[in-house]
């Protein structure tokens, strides 16, 4: 596997690619990194060109000029398509990925051939907030001189179900790369409501559930919004599916891809 920056305005973007042919792009979730599908492009990249990005302000990206907003995000991977020479590619987003990638889709419908988006949804109906507070996972971490920050940037890492330490150590680094500013993307995507933006997609779509997504409840009102998509639920799935079950997160999207 490969890794390579590619230019662009705002700066450089760090990413992981592997195989031959056809394109697909793979979209991580907030405060992570291209890394999270380092197990997965393995199976892509038997039959697909699998390029996996750091969002700007995310692992060896650049940070961001400005706090990002959600389709910031989505104009900076149409540059990097540009900067690579990509016309149109497949497109595999996990999370706030799925969201970047559905933007991509609704306003640069000419550049997506499929869309798989892994654990869509609205992030006002699914977590509550008291106070206008927000919760306590994407609330802005500080450096501290005796390191308590990694102890709560550790917390973060395993909120979301019992993981090997090596993924929890890999999801440490991540939001140690994307520091104090890391959870902008998170801020973007709390900001934004997916929904009445669903019926606007027009290419080919999966929509990947997983038991244990925070959005898993929200999953058939999606696919329902969506015209010509699909539904698969993976049972016993992880929010880190696609670290914890390569193999089942691959073969999901090689199934629909294949079609």
């Amino acid at each position: 596997m490969k890794r390579d920056f590619a230019d662009i305005q705002e700066g450089q973007m760090h990413y992981r690619i592997e195989g031959e042919g056809e394109p697909i792009l793979l979209l991580h979730m907030a405060v992570a990194s291209s890394d999270e599908f380092s197990r997965v492009i393995p199976f892509l990249s038997k039959k697909y060109c699998a390029i996996a990005l750091d969002f700007l302000g995310a692992g060896d990206s650049d940070p961001c000029p400005h706090e990002y907003q959600l389709l910031d995000h989505a104009k900076t991977v149409i540059s990097f398509m540009d900067s690579l020479n990509i016309k149109k590619a497949n497109f595999a987003g996990h999370l706030l990925g799925g969201h970047v990638a559905a933007e991509i889709a609704i306003n640069w419908p000419e550049r997506v051939k499929k869309l798989i988006m892994a654990g869509p949804g609205s992030f006002e109906e699914t977590v509550a907030t008291t106070h206008n507070k927000p919760p306590d996972f994407i609330t802005r971490v500080e450096i501290q001189a005796d390191g308590s920050h990694l102890m709560e940037w550790w917390r973060r890492a395993g909120l979301w179900g019992n993981y090997s330490l090596e993924i929890l150590e890999e999801r440490l680094m991540e939001y140690v790369k994307a520091g104090p500013r890391g959870e902008e993307a998170h801020w973007a995507g709390t900001t934004y409501n997916i929904m009445p933006r669903l019926p606007l997609i027009t290419c080919p779509t999966l929509v990947l559930d997983a038991t244990d997504y925070l959005f898993h409840t929200q999953a058939n009102q999606v696919k329902k919004l969506i015209p010509n998509s699909e539904l698969i639920t993976i049972q016993n799935g992880p929010m880190y599916l696609d670290r914890a079950m390569p193999g089942e997160f691959a073969e999901a999207i090689l199934d629909f891809l294949n079609k």
